[in-house]
């Protein structure tokens, strides 16, 4: 066939390339390259197809070809330079660009290609400056724009990254990925729902990009539209199955669920995609708590000890020379016990000292300032001391967070001989809670903010103003420290009283607790005193929240005299608050 038919015929494919129809424009130019492997247009045309078909290395070795072939050709160079970064082989598509430049330094378009494969190498500075130089030539060149938006979300800065995405969408609404970037910028800056609201509109552009139904799950996850993110984690992975992320996160979204069986199934999915040379203990985590949530304890427990392989843990793993006890023989020897995580941790675990003491060893606890002169008085222990003070000389050591694992607690065996905790000589309750008739009742509405959890389990404060209202009781804060809005928030009322001022210690808390008729609280160390103290008191409990508080039940097996009040649902306060309200008046009416 002569060169006019093959004219033709290039002509007739990059109609039908030009109208959609890759599958018979790449069929006309495999039958030119059948006849003529070295026709350096139906190599270009059919790697730019190949490219489009989601092959990049394909798109790369034919298009590399025709510019071998052709070393002038413009057009083959630039197609090779997005092939090249589409293949993940940025540097050398920085290099074809600044070649395709030298040929033809006024074309905008590849300036904008170049900066997208300069973001892509993390060179963000030099790629904001050349996007600004395609603009000044071509200001209304949207994808210039976006890449300059790439470049200032590459640099952090969020505020600049949206107002480029917001003008290049005004001159490309088409761009799936402008509208993706500009969801992570708005992610970042803590717009969620506008954010949830690009991510969608990416993902109706581009349904097929894993990345982008994976993203707008996240956002969903984080506004506790947990439905809602487990259907966009599920279809990125149906896209991706081996999407590692996808599984993790997907995991979470079903544990928020109280999905646990299936949490833990995608939790265990994934630790088989994980690298087997890169351990992912924040995944071994997650895996221990939807565990341990499940009543699995045995499983639950080992799987805990990976919270010292993850460097973002709360509490940095102790390095000293005297071992860690196994559970071995510890008689005559003195063994230091250290807290670790929140306070709460604290008080909860600490009843396995006196087990400890209980095989004849000397028990000293190294705990957080607040808590020594309470641990002081523990049965069996020997001594109490604040982290970071001189260590006394011991011989084996525990993390007290490990030795549900030594014992081997089951959810049939946890030690809830109650109290194990005693107010201490010297601490002494507020005398204003003696002072009057009725119920005398504590509150707390907030934990610490740095808990990872903490939006879920802490609430406003005036979240109690309509129990104030009920006939036969008094009320006294118990809350303590900046968790959030004070005392002060609330208004005025003389059956309520703030006792947190005056609480230096948990050994003042404890005694103003052991004072009190019944304590109403977020799931926060207060409960977790209360508990330990062997009074009664209610937790305001989470839809799906920690292994302490099973679900389908209202008491737990770690604190006999607790009574817990759940979510109906993911954030549904109304519904608990409602419930209480109506115990409460129930219960002043019996007084």
């Amino acid at each position: 066939m002569n060169a006019a038919n093959t004219g033709e015929e290039l002509k007739k494919g990059f109609e039908l390339h030009r109208t959609g129809d890759l599958a018979e424009a790449g069929r006309i130019y495999k039958t030119i390259l059948e006849r003529d492997p070295d026709n350096v247009d139906a190599l270009n045309l059919l790697g730019v197809i190949m490219q489009a078909a989601g092959n990049p290395q394909a798109a790369v070795g034919l298009i590399q070809r025709a510019t071998e072939l052709a070393p002038d050709y413009f057009a083959a160079h630039v197609n090779l330079g997005n092939a090249l970064q589409a293949a993940g082989r940025a540097e050398e598509a920085v290099e074809i660009f600044q070649v395709a430049l030298k040929m033809n330094p006024l074309m905008p378009e590849v300036v904008s290609n170049l900066a997208s494969a300069l973001n892509d190498l993390g060179r963000h500075v030099e790629a904001a400056a050349i996007c600004e130089d395609a603009l000044n030539t071509k200001p209304d060149l949207a994808a210039a724009r976006a890449n300059l938006a790439n470049a200032m979300l590459g640099l952090g800065k969020h505020e600049k990254a949206v107002e480029n995405y917001r003008l290049a969408l005004e001159g490309d609404p088409g761009n799936a990925n402008a509208w993706f970037s500009m969801g992570n910028a708005l992610f970042e800056l803590g717009q969620g729902e506008e954010a949830l609201n690009h991510y969608q509109e990416a993902v109706r552009l581009s349904p097929e990009s894993a990345e982008k139904h994976y993203n707008l799950a996240n956002a969903a996850l984080a506004l506790d539209r947990h439905e809602d993110a487990v259907e966009s984690f599920e279809r990125a992975i149906r896209i991706t199955p081996e999407y590692l992320d996808a599984h993790v996160n997907l995991g979470s979204a079903l544990q928020s669920l109280g999905r646990m069986e299936d949490a833990i199934a995608r939790f265990r999915r994934a630790l088989e995609l994980a690298p087997p040379d890169q351990p992912n203990a924040d995944l071994h985590w997650n895996l221990a708590l939807a565990l341990l949530q499940n009543g699995d304890y045995e499983e639950g427990w080992r799987e805990y000890e990976w919270r010292w392989n993850n460097p973002d843990f709360t509490t940095p793993r102790k390095d000293l020379e005297q071992p860690l006890w196994d559970g071995g023989d510890v008689h005559g020897k003195t063994i230091l016990l250290h807290t670790e995580q929140g306070f709460g941790d604290a008080l909860q675990f600490v009843r396995y000292a006196p087990l400890v003491a209980a095989r004849e060893a000397r028990v000293v606890i190294e705990c957080r300032a607040g808590l020594t002169r309470l641990f002081k008085e523990i049965e069996g222990v020997a001594d109490a001391i604040d982290a970071g003070d001189p260590l006394p000389p011991f011989d084996v050591h525990a993390p007290l967070m490990s030795l549900p694992g030594i014992f081997g607690t089951t959810v049939e065996t946890v030690p809830a001989d109650i109290p194990y905790l005693a107010v201490p000589a010297g601490a002494a309750a507020d005398p204003r809670i003696a002072e009057g008739d009725g119920l005398a009742v504590g509150f707390a509405w907030a934990g610490s903010p740095t808990h990872r959890e903490d939006r879920k389990r802490s609430v406003e404060p005036g979240r109690f103003e309509p129990l104030f209202s009920i006939p036969g009781v008094r009320f006294f804060s118990l809350q303590v420290g900046g968790a959030g809005p004070g005392f002060e928030t609330l208004p005025a009322a003389g059956n309520v009283i703030d006792l947190g001022a005056g609480l230096g210690d948990f050994a003042d808390t404890a005694a103003a607790i052991a004072a009190l008729d019944l304590v109403i609280a977020v799931d926060t160390a207060v409960v977790h005193l209360a508990g330990a103290l062997g009074r009664p008191a209610w937790v305001l409990a989470a839809f799906a929240s920690s292994y302490l508080w099973p679900a389908g039940r209202d008491d737990t097996p770690w604190y006999p005299t607790l009574k817990l009040f759940r979510q109906r649902r993911a954030g549904d306060w109304d519904s608990v608050f409602e419930a209480v309200r109506e115990a409460l008046a129930a219960l002043a009416t019996e007084a």
